[in-house]
């Protein structure tokens, strides 16, 4: 069996730390810093050669109304929280997709509450795939408490990127025991 949790890329995301509200900077950014920012922060969640933001993106993101413009070329810790969620989203989700859920949490909670509830519950998908002894993401609440619906969306939505990721590296790994000429030939599949 093979065991993806062993792999750099594995290793990578168990060390991934999402910067919580109060940790993202204080001062607004400049593109360029609000770029490299996000390239560092998110790296470990992306292969090498794929592209993690680009002004190009952040623009558009804004052309299509999921991020709100810039005040005097200037972005702030709401548009960084904003741009870690859809980063960390459109490996599995389209972008309306990804607005519609980001709209949802922000009408039922504060921004920075969502967004911080939203980084647990990634990492938490992250650890529990990607750990020594993996495990499935934790359940749904399915309750009827206020918020409990929207909860519910950010547990299932960040279970669906980790088994995106978990499914990436799964290939990477696959196509890494190829070029070295090791696998299972003549394995049948399912039927």
């Amino acid at each position: 069996m093979k065991d993806v949790s062993a792999t750099p890329y594995a290793q990578r995301l168990l060390e991934l730390h999402l910067p919580r509200y109060g940790e993202i900077p204080r001062i607004d950014l400049y593109m360029d810093q609000l770029v490299g920012f996000l390239e560092e922060t998110l790296a470990p969640l992306y292969q090498p050669d794929e592209k993690i933001i680009t002004r190009s993106m952040v623009n558009n993101y804004v052309k299509q109304g999921v991020l709100a413009a810039a005040t005097g070329k200037k972005y702030t810790r709401a548009h960084v929280a904003y741009l870690v969620v859809i980063c960390t989203l459109k490996q599995t989700f389209s972008l309306s997709e990804i607005d519609l859920l980001i709209r949802r949490q922000i009408a039922t909670f504060d921004t920075g509450v969502a967004y911080d509830y939203y980084c647990d519950a990634f990492e938490a998908a992250v650890r529990a795939l990607f750990g020594a002894r993996p495990a499935s993401p934790q359940g749904l609440a399915s309750g009827d408490a206020p918020g409990d619906f929207e909860r519910d969306l950010v547990l299932a939505s960040t279970a669906a990127v980790a088994y995106t990721l978990h499914i990436k590296a799964s290939v990477a790994l696959i196509q890494e025991e190829s070029a070295a000429g090791i696998g299972s030939q003549g394995v049948a599949g399912p039927a």
